[in-house]
């Protein structure tokens, strides 16, 4: 398979390029060449920022591949050249959405078909990734550009440029409390990066994924008490852990959101039966073994944030502590 990716050398990216470079495909990456990244021999490298169109259009123009995989689309206006481009050009075009253009409702797991955003009162990142997923779809219906979408929920693994499970590694090995908004007992689900990587493939390369949206994060949801046993278990050492209410510490959901990545006052529950009975896929790696293969990175890429502001936490763990 000739394939390009739009990115290619950070996080899902990067793991995407080795997964496809692994199988032998011939694998051609466009990007601005700002960020270093250690790609495998015979991958090829178009110098681009992608937001300077002209540019865009002169490089990819009139060329031909079996799959394109956009990684790094956040606004319609990233996409509607590649639209152009690509319409009649491409076997498969694959674009990463984001479980965040389901309109939030309490009716558990959400699938592919439940309602979605209409505006941008649950954030502009979501509601900008559904209205390019509406132009993606109304290319298909428009001239039958073969588009496949995956929506993400939490993905974790090494090279994570967002600030997740290393925020809780960053504690750990410090030696540090990790507090938890709230009882710990919601739950929530987390894809490891390889698997995202290897349902990308299956959506270039199954002709069943045309047209479709698959949901992706991890087979099984985990109160968030125990997944932060795996991540002790995962860094072979534990420290005490600090549930709090936001109101009783006098601190808003936005400062919540400095000590604490994830959601806490819903679930986070998607269904990903219709990638396994549609495309094939199979979780590989587990919730365990993928954040030991996390924590191996966190420590072999020496990525430990020296220097943390622990003030707001030490106000947490102080009023936790009085109020016990």
């Amino acid at each position: 398979m000739k394939a390009l990716l739009m990115g290619g050398t950070r996080f899902v990216g990067l793991h995407l390029v080795w997964e496809l470079a692994r199988a032998g495909h011939d694998v051609t990456i466009v990007n601005r060449g700002q960020t270093p990244a250690s790609l495998p021999d015979g991958v090829r490298r178009i110098t681009c920022d992608r937001k300077d169109h002209a540019s865009l259009r002169r490089l990819l123009s009139g060329k031909e591949f079996d799959a394109v995989f956009d990684i790094m689309a956040y606004v319609p206006g990233d996409t509607r050249p590649l639209i152009d481009i690509f319409d009649g050009h491409c076997g498969r075009f694959v674009q990463v959405s984001t479980g965040s253009v389901y309109k939030s409702v309490d009716i558990f797991p959400w699938k592919e078909d439940f309602a979605k955003i209409t505006d941008n009162s649950q954030g502009d990142y979501g509601y900008n990734k559904q209205l390019i997923e509406e132009m993606l779809l109304e290319a298909h219906a428009r001239t039958g550009f073969p588009v496949a979408m995956i929506r993400p929920g939490y993905i974790y693994g090494p090279h994570n440029s967002v600030y997740r499970e290393s925020l809780f590694f960053d504690r750990v090995v410090k030696g540090r409390p990790v507090v938890i908004p709230g009882d710990g007992s919601y739950l929530t689900c987390f894809g490891y990066v390889d698997d995202l990587a290897r349902l990308l493939v299956l959506c270039a390369t199954r002709k069943e994924a045309v047209g479709q949206a698959f949901n992706f994060s991890g087979e099984f949801a985990v109160p968030m008490n125990d997944y932060m046993e795996k991540v002790f278990a995962a860094c072979g050492t534990r420290v005490p852990l600090v549930h709090f209410r936001p109101e009783e510490v006098g601190i808003t959901d936005a400062d919540v959101h400095k000590v604490f990545p994830y959601r806490w006052r819903s679930q986070t529950l998607r269904d990903t039966s219709k990638a396994v009975y549609l495309l094939g896929y199979k979780e590989q790696v587990s919730l365990d073994e993928g954040l030991k293969e996390a924590f191996k990175w966190f420590v072999q890429a020496g990525v430990e944030r020296k220097s943390i502001d622990f003030s707001l936490e030490d106000r947490i763990i102080q009023a936790a502590s009085a109020r016990c």
